[in-house]
């Protein structure tokens, strides 16, 4: 009867302890966020194209999807980058790249007061192979969405 116990209660601790997340496009992540998000003068790319996935550093074959949605304003620095990786070893890899677009967006922004402030607040996630940076005033509302796109 204890090893009946012991053993029933091992199977639920492994079937409890399994922290799958949905499996999920940064496609349908942007598109919920788009719904209490949006910016002016929208401009999507594809992350998976060649050119768009170079001019952020990272090789295509490390992202299985991924989009870039930002302002075609001048005056604003809005942007969010969703990027679902093709494995857990290309994460970092995307990071890094990630990590030196917000620098890169930082130092093009650095005599805008405001816009400084805004990108100060940026966020910047992993959640298994899914990685977000969101610069916005809207920041924290986005990092919300993208969390409870996996709950």
């Amino acid at each position: 009867m204890k090893k009946l116990l012991i053993l029933v209660l091992i199977f639920l601790l492994t079937a409890c302890s399994n922290n799958t997340l949905p499996d999920l496009s940064s496609e349908y992540i942007l598109s919920v966020i788009n719904e209490k998000v949006t910016f002016d003068n929208p401009v999507q790319e594809d992350m998976k194209e060649q050119s768009v996935a170079e001019r952020y550093g990272i090789s295509p074959k490390n992202i299985e999807n991924g989009v870039v949605y930002y302002t075609e304003d001048e005056d604003k620095s809005d942007k969010i980058i969703i990027v679902k990786a093709a494995s857990k070893d290309a994460v970092e890899n995307i990071e890094r790249a990630l990590s030196s677009e917000i620098v890169g967006i930082s130092d093009a922004w650095r005599d805008d007061a405001n816009e400084m402030d805004k990108i100060e607040k940026h966020i910047f996630k992993t959640k298994d192979i899914y990685v977000i940076m969101a610069i916005s005033n809207d920041a924290k509302q986005i990092e919300k969405i993208f969390d409870s796109c996996f709950e």
